[in-house]
């Protein structure tokens, strides 16, 4: 992966931690998400998947792991990528298609923006969700129509026997 260097896109790692299961792993700067990604599509690589790491309490920041892979010779690439809170990373939907359902993923459950998505908008949560579930900080929504945890009350006339 040479060219990935090339660009000036590999940063040095913010945090140490060991990544299991893949062939080359680069920490990548937000800025250079984009162009990384257009060497592993030039190179043959399809888009696996985005994954979202909170690690906003020790760190203030998202860990971005995009995955990549190829057909002919499987070797899959990670590119991780250190997103502050609250500053938004660029899109790769237009390289890889399939990373904008991925990153609408990481917009809805984490709140991390990306810059130009085409369609940042809810998949699953009720649009205007005001909370991101998986915060690591996310104890419980608040109390809303959508809360399916209440339970049916019990009949009057219930006659099984007592639990014991």
């Amino acid at each position: 992966m040479r060219s990935v260097e090339a660009l000036g896109a590999s940063v040095s790692a913010p945090i140490e931690h060991p990544f299991l299961g893949a062939a080359e792993v680069r920490w990548i700067a937000p800025a250079g998400i984009a162009d990384a990604c257009r060497v592993v599509r030039e190179a043959g690589y399809f888009f696996e998947s985005l994954t979202c790491v909170d690690r906003l309490k020790d760190h203030g920041a998202f860990e971005l792991v995009y995955t990549f892979n190829t057909w002919d010779v499987p070797g899959r690439v990670v590119f991780r990528v250190w997103a502050p809170q609250g500053q938004p990373v660029p899109t790769v939907s237009g390289i890889f298609g399939a990373a904008s359902w991925n990153e609408r993923e990481a917009w809805e459950f984490y709140g991390v923006v990306f810059a130009e998505h085409p369609n940042l908008t809810w998949l699953l949560l009720p649009e205007g969700t005001e909370f991101r579930p998986l915060l690591k900080s996310f104890t419980a929504p608040p109390a809303s129509i959508y809360d399916d945890s209440m339970k049916a009350p019990v009949p009057e006339d219930d006659h099984r026997p007592p639990h014991h």
